[in-house]
């Protein structure tokens, strides 16, 4: 079965670029609540300032209005009682030819007219048995106006300042809890000395499920790095003692060629969980802790091949290890027990699903190639093989299912990826991609291909 680690999403390694991410400037949590209390303020300011201006405007019409109304009414009757007329400085009084030629033939009514780059309002009655006109110019009310808007302008402006500073106090005030709180998430806090953890509010609610849920991700992580650590050790002496007694079994063999071997292979594969030990140890530790030394992937790749080798028993299948000069000198920057883990669990996996033609590994410049004619990975699981648990073969085959997750996340801990690809021909490609250190120095001398009965089982 072809094996699978779950993928972490989101996983740092994931995005090293920042692809697909916004390169715009970060809006914060304060800047938002500012612009809302900005936002409001302005649009109360504005629709005040709307009702004043159209309240304004009717009361100057009114005003106006009712001023020619009434002094229309004195006049008419200081003229029934032969007196003469006594108008307000604004109001001026036309007759006969003397009206004005934009009002004559006009019905009775008010009007409002330009004149000499102002307005004036006109009062056309004809209660005196003769048509009349009563203009008031808007002079004193356009004065009146301006001051109003003007004020209305300034407290516009002041209102805004104001609302601005209350803003700033104001999100202040209701960030610094949130920053807070973030602060000691980011700073790796015991969640009981996260801030507001009393607190009643939504913010305490947030704390609190932040706390529990740091405190269930580290029980968690402890439960993890204490049960690798307790079977490493665990698993060290019996180990030991199994290569201790290969080797004395291989020394008191000597001479019996059949028996040395098995005590050869036995010594061999208790080495070879000896190292897989230390790697998973390895594994489970933060990558910065425990460096990058140059690696040579080739003689890696020779050490997994011939360890995979007997997998190849009795199958018509030719492994091949392909390399130019330029690349055979090829190094990463990995610890060699973990790259080998990725490497190894691939090679086993084409020889292990390849039962006749060919299992070619090639080592490029950035990456490795391992190509075999097996039975390929159906299309519908493609996406879900470096799941864990995911097999192809609904046999099992021995597998767990667990080889291309462990690759993968090897992988992810290198900084490496790993990626399928479909060969015109059937069968599978992997293909891993990683940084590279090339390091000068000669060229291993290329073994010839070697039959897969070479290493007997």
């Amino acid at each position: 079965m072809r094996d699978e680690p779950r993928r972490d999403r989101g996983h740092p390694r994931d995005d090293k670029s920042g692809a697909g991410r916004s390169t715009a400037a970060p809006t914060t949590l304060r800047t938002r609540v500012a612009a809302a209390f900005l936002l409001l303020t302005l649009l109360v300011c504005g629709a005040f300032a709307v009702a004043a201006v159209r309240i304004a405007s009717s009361i100057e019409d009114r005003l106006v209005d009712q001023r020619l109304d009434r002094t229309a009414d004195e006049l008419i009757a200081r003229e029934k009682q032969g007196l003469e007329a006594d108008l307000p400085p604004s109001v001026t009084l036309y007759r006969g030819d003397a009206i004005p030629q934009a009002l004559r033939g006009k019905p009775p009514g008010k009007y409002t007219l330009p004149q000499d780059d102002a307005t004036f309002t006109a009062l056309v009655r004809d209660d005196l048995g003769e048509v009349f006109v009563l203009t008031d110019r808007d002079e004193d009310f356009a004065k009146i106006e301006a001051g109003v808007y003007g004020l209305l302008g300034l407290a516009f402006v002041c209102c805004l300042g104001l609302a601005l500073f209350l803003a700033q106090l104001t999100a202040s005030r209701i960030v610094a809890p949130v920053t807070a709180l973030a602060r000691a998430v980011q700073t790796d806090a015991a969640p009981r000395e996260y801030p507001l953890l009393d607190s009643t509010d939504e913010l305490g609610l947030l704390s609190r499920a932040f706390a529990a849920k740091t405190e269930a991700q580290q029980r968690y992580l402890d439960r993890e790095r204490w049960f690798t650590g307790d079977v490493s050790h665990e698993l060290r002496t019996p180990l030991a003692v199994m290569l201790g007694a290969a080797e004395i079994l291989k020394a008191r063999l000597h001479g019996r060629d059949d028996m040395v071997e098995l005590a050869e292979r036995i010594r061999r594969t208790a080495a070879d969980t000896s190292e897989r030990v230390v790697a998973m140890l390895l594994l489970s530790r933060d990558p910065a802790s425990i460096g990058a030394p140059p690696t040579a992937l080739l003689p890696l790749l020779r050490q997994e091949m011939e360890r995979c080798r007997p997998l190849l028993k009795g199958k018509e299948v030719e492994m091949t290890l392909h390399a130019t000069s330029a690349d055979a000198g090829l190094e990463v920057p990995a610890r060699p027990e973990l790259a080998a883990i990725a490497l190894g669990n691939l090679i086993r996996n084409a020889c292990q699903f390849t039962d006749q033609g060919c299992v070619d590994i090639r080592l490029e410049a950035g990456r490795v190639i391992i190509e075999d004619t097996g039975i390929g990975i159906p299309p519908a699981v493609r996406d879900r093989i470096f799941d864990r648990f995911m097999q192809v073969d609904p046999a099992g085959a021995g597998s767990a299912g667990l080889g291309l997750a462990i690759v993968k996340r090897v992988a992810e801990h290198l900084g490496w990826t790993v990626s399928l690809e479909a060969p015109a021909r059937g069968g599978t490609r992997f293909v891993l991609a990683f940084p590279t250190s090339p390091t000068p120095g000669p060229v291993p001398a290329e073994a010839p291909p070697r039959h897969p009965d070479i290493l007997p089982t």
